[in-house]
């Protein structure tokens, strides 16, 4: 984990890193016992091995409260013999039960012991025993330490000493397993995902920096410091190189800005790798800090919230960060172009023709559009200097696919049926789950331009897959390739992710982690 580091004006906090323990003591004395409850069934099930008079506590709190044990909620109850307060978890009905109610209920946890001013509790799995038990303490360790999550740098609200250390004191979950065999295995999985959930934590801590404070300068200093700590290659194409190179996208969409745009360049090498051919993956990440819209403004409410169109990026940074600490068998490039797009007399125009990295032509029909036009620049840069046989790219590209999926699906578009599946077989894992959108050719003529190879967007028809469709010329053929649109799920409403709150999500770096992890030895 980055320690807090300073990079000029802007101070980078890493997300809190909950501890998980393990053990076979699942009665032992304790400031708080969590226990989940499946809706409409009775807690005699934990009776073989919780005692009598504990069981009838969780019967009477049941009760008093009429708990029905839907997912998401809770009730605390008074505890017994050396358990000071029972907490009973909602999971929902049986039937349905999915991993994701458990990190839920994780979620949920860390939140009430925050909330109490604890910061220790003990899980016992009732009702959840069985090989899949492994699987499903991972999923609660998630969601305990995505929960557990709080951005509040910029608050000056006073605390007394004990409130601070409180405050700052890391969580410990201890999660019971019925035999020393499955409790190695519980610990070895919690010991990857603390490493992916810190990672996924410092995305969203970069990502909650407003515009003033976190520039494409100070992303750089702090993607600096990442590749440092991580033993990363680092490098960083700066405005005269990208300009010299013909980064046409990426210079004009910074051109208005007083600080210039850049395109960082992260690298992992595996070392001693036991695969035989190992892969080269490229994920890509738009890091626009913010986004008036440019000439063609955005409309002033909800603008602030445009200091997240840089979570494509900071997803970038948290995925190279779990890659190098779990030491993964495939070389991977992290690409994060970055931009404020904003207005001055040096700002691009609507109707500006743009020659882009690998050569073609832009029309630039809606300088709001300009994800695409700094991305383009980034995949066909990663495409001539890296071969990569895969590229992954993920940004909040359009309102579009949040019309279209909410806050529940980012939309996938993909020119590779397998890298598809792979990738929503991996969200489904992870539930950072995605929606597959056509890329057909029939949609290529919505970018036609009378002046140049095409427009950066066709208009409001099919916004998404115009997005997609953009991209896919700025690919070489036959790289396996997938764009994530994420502008639904990264832009942080309070009730569309059960762990977002009022913050950036992380959407992508579990999931792309998960992928990447999977690809393991082929």
């Amino acid at each position: 984990m980055i320690k807090a580091k300073n990079f000029g004006s802007v101070t980078i906090q890493p997300g809190r890193e909950s501890i998980f323990k393990t053990t076979t003591d699942c009665l032992q004395a304790c400031a708080a016992l969590a226990i989940p409850i499946f809706e409409a069934e009775k807690p005699g099930y934990a009776g073989e091995a919780l005692p009598g008079d504990m069981i009838t506590a969780i019967g009477q709190a049941i009760a008093l409260y009429e708990f029905e044990g839907k997912p998401g909620t809770l009730v605390q109850a008074n505890g017994c013999g050396g358990t000071q307060r029972v907490i009973l978890l909602g999971l929902g009905k049986r039937s349905e039960f999915k991993p994701e109610q458990l990190r839920w209920a994780g979620s949920v946890l860390a939140r009430h012991l925050r909330k109490i001013k604890l910061t220790s509790a003990v899980f016992y799995p009732a009702g959840l025993k069985g090989a899949d038990w492994p699987i499903l303490a991972g999923a609660l360790g998630e969601g305990f330490a995505l929960g557990d999550f709080k951005f509040i740098p910029y608050k000056t609200e006073k605390k007394t000493h004990a409130e601070e250390k409180a405050a700052v004191t890391p969580l410990t979950l201890t999660i019971c397993c019925p035999d020393k065999f499955t409790t190695e295995t519980v610990r070895r999985l919690l010991a990857e995902k603390s490493i992916i959930t810190s990672a996924a934590n410092f995305a969203r801590t970069v990502a909650c920096h407003p515009g003033n404070i976190l520039t494409p300068d100070s992303l750089t200093a702090v993607a600096r410091t990442v590749a440092k700590a991580n033993r990363l290659l680092f490098s960083v194409i700066n405005y005269q190189t990208a300009k010299a190179l013909g980064m046409g996208g990426l210079c004009a969409v910074g051109a208005g800005s007083a600080t210039p745009p850049a395109l960082i360049i992260l690298e992992y090498v595996p070392r001693g790798s036991p695969v035989r051919h190992p892969k080269t993956v490229a994920v890509v990440g738009k890091a626009v800090t913010f986004d008036t819209g440019g000439i063609s403004i955005k409309p002033a409410a909800d603008m602030g919230n445009m200091k997240y169109d840089k979570c494509g990026g900071t997803v970038v940074l948290g995925i190279m960060q779990a890659v190098a600490q779990l030491k993964l068998s495939h070389r991977v490039i992290g690409l994060i172009p970055t931009a404020e797009n904003t207005l001055d007399s040096r700002a691009y125009r609507p109707g500006d023709i743009l020659h882009m990295y690998n050569g073609k032509t832009v029309d630039v029909t809606n300088t709001d559009a300009e994800g695409r036009l700094i991305l383009a620049d980034a995949m066909a840069y990663a495409c001539a200097k890296y071969k990569p046989q895969t590229l992954i790219e993920m940004s909040t590209l359009t309102g579009g696919v949040v019309v279209a999926l909410g806050g529940v699906f980012a939309g996938l578009m993909a020119g590779n049926d397998q890298l598809a599946t792979e990738l929503i077989h991996a969200g489904e894992i992870t539930g950072e789950r995605l929606w597959r959108l056509p890329l057909d050719k029939a949609y290529r003529k919505l970018l036609d331009s009378p002046h140049a190879d095409m427009v950066n967007s066709g208009g409001r028809e099919a916004h998404p897959i115009q997005g997609g469709m953009f991209l896919s010329e700025f690919v070489t053929a036959g790289v396996a390739w997938a764009h994530l649109d994420i502008a639904g799920v990264s832009d942080p409403k309070k009730d569309d992710r059960w762990w977002i709150g009022d913050n950036a999500s992380g959407f992508g770096v579990r999931l792309v982690v998960e992928y990447l992890q999977r690809l393991g030895s082929k």
